[in-house]
């Protein structure tokens, strides 16, 4: 039975890959990328589950077996890697990220890329405002097994089966197996 759904869901997200893939050749494959990514977002039940895995598969820079990808949760960068039996909960938002194997993201997780993607305050001198500066995107990696809470926001690197507490702010690199949480997040302890 999973088998068939699976192909149901393939020959459902046939006419979104086939629209993605002439929309790269005429506006690019960023842009193409984010609204395809909206749109698979949106497919509700067990075949947008199932949707989501194909459309990822094909477009993500990598994405191993038995990845859960949550109703409207969306990735905004092509190159991001996800390992295997990987959760990702509901109103996600990913970007250059690395989520290694066993990763869990609770509902309403944000990833970015990196702390700095609208420049750094020093960069600032000659009065350009952030729209106008150079964006830096840099890999965001969730080391394997790592929790992260409930509205959790990432900015940066996160160690191995470390437990990131929900509506936490992760500014700094959080160590393997620690324990963080608050805003901005602080060592709560280790596993």
């Amino acid at each position: 039975m999973k088998q068939i759904a699976k192909i149901i869901a393939v020959i459902l997200s046939l006419p979104s890959w086939l629209c993605y893939s002439v929309f790269v050749s005429l506006i690019g494959k960023e842009k193409s990328f984010n609204s395809l990514s909206e749109r698979i977002s949106r497919k509700p039940g067990l075949l947008g589950i199932y949707q989501r895995q194909f459309i990822y598969k094909k477009t993500l820079k990598s994405v191993g077996h038995d990845v859960y990808f949550g109703y409207m949760s969306l990735f905004s960068k092509t190159d991001a890697i996800i390992g295997n039996q990987v959760y990702i909960g509901r109103f996600c938002t990913l970007g250059h990220v690395n989520l290694e194997d066993n990763v869990m993201l609770a509902d309403g997780v944000q990833i970015l890329s990196g702390a700095h993607q609208h420049g750094k305050p020093c960069d600032n001198e000659d009065g350009k405002t952030h729209q106008d500066q150079k964006q830096i995107f840099t890999q965001v990696c969730i080391g394997k097994g790592a929790w992260i809470g409930a509205n959790a926001v990432i900015m940066a690197n996160v160690g191995k089966n470390a437990i990131v507490g929900a509506g936490a702010v992760v500014t700094k690199p959080v160590l393997d197996n620690a324990k963080v949480g608050g805003v901005p997040a602080k060592l709560l302890g280790n596993n």
